[in-house]
């Protein structure tokens, strides 16, 4: 069985966070870019046999970059859900933060200390 790092998973989220969840259109486009329509011009011209190696390997590399940091990102917001819901199961939040930015932490430090009091709880 994994380890749970709450605070290690809560710094992570919110890294990606910045990355895959774009507030404004410009990055939401980028994204699209990244993800969706990049692999799809990268087939188009492997079909058509138009494709040199050197276009071919950072097109598939990049792509598979993006994927899985938002896998990975993906994966890391149900766990922060999940830490919320164990949190509000026990009674907490502890602590308090005015930046929303900062709500995983919070979750971490409730992990922790549910960690602290119930073993084999968290």
């Amino acid at each position: 069985m994994e380890t749970i790092k709450p605070f290690e998973h809560a710094e992570r989220y919110i890294q990606l966070r910045k990355l895959y969840s774009p507030v404004s259109w410009g990055d939401a486009m980028i994204k699209i870019n990244e993800m969706i329509l990049t692999p799809l011009i990268t087939i188009f011209f492997i079909l058509l046999d138009r494709i040199e190696l050197f276009s071919l390997v950072p097109a598939v590399l990049g792509t598979y970059r993006v994927w899985t940091g938002w896998m990975e990102y993906q994966e890391l917001r149900f766990l922060m859900q999940r830490m919320y819901l164990k949190t509000m199961q026990m009674g907490g939040p502890f602590i308090v933060t005015n930046d929303s930015t900062y709500l995983p932490y919070v979750y971490a430090d409730a992990m922790v200390r549910l960690g602290m009091r119930h073993p084999d709880f968290a």
